[in-house]
């Protein structure tokens, strides 16, 4: 009888960890914010709404008013000077001051829009468009060049020239494979 009352005491409390964990998962590690603005701008832009999560989960930890130590801000973590050349690509004459790139909007649509050009740079390779987003389009660019990369990465296991990007680019690829998982109906 005792043995009945431990196993069943042990499913249950089981069962109650299963539960906080996933609760836990989902609110802190991939939590789901912004969904609104998110499908808006993945469906402009045409990009998979799982990457922008994984990729604001990465860069900002969806924080609207993060700030990083090189000047980037927002929930895409934007720089002044990547806004004002979406701009001129896009002969927009909006003016991009430092706080309108803690506007939710501003930051999402800029930074969806800078992805998607570079995704179509890379020929829809969104792995070389992570690293590009992360490391500048010319580093890729010269990584490709000097054959340090090839132009298919068909596996995150690369050593890539900067740990930053590499680690990077691991980050946001489990963060799209986890949304995708947890999330199955949110696009």
């Amino acid at each position: 009888m005792k043995k009945k009352v431990i196993l069943y005491s042990s499913i249950v409390i089981m069962l109650i960890l299963a539960i906080v964990g996933t609760l836990v998962i989902r609110h802190y590690i991939y939590p789901l914010k912004y969904t609104s603005e998110i499908l808006e701008y993945s469906k402009k832009y045409n990009i998979d709404p799982y990457l922008i999560l994984a990729m604001v989960n990465v860069e900002s930890g969806f924080d609207k008013e993060a700030t990083s130590a090189k000047g980037a801000k927002g929930l895409m973590q934007i720089t002044k000077a990547t806004a004002q050349e979406i701009n001129q690509l896009t002969n927009s004459v909006e003016k991009i001051d430092d706080n309108s790139l803690y506007d939710i909007n501003i930051n999402l649509d800029i930074g969806c829009m800078y992805l998607a050009s570079l995704i179509e740079r890379y020929d829809g390779n969104y792995y070389l468009a992570i690293c590009a987003y992360n490391a500048g389009m010319g580093n890729v660019n010269k990584w490709i060049s000097e054959y340090k990369v090839p132009n298919s990465l068909a596996s995150t296991h690369l050593k890539l020239p900067f740990n930053e990007t590499t680690n990077y680019l691991k980050k946001v690829v489990r963060n799209y494979s986890s949304y995708k998982k947890i999330y199955k109906d949110f696009s």
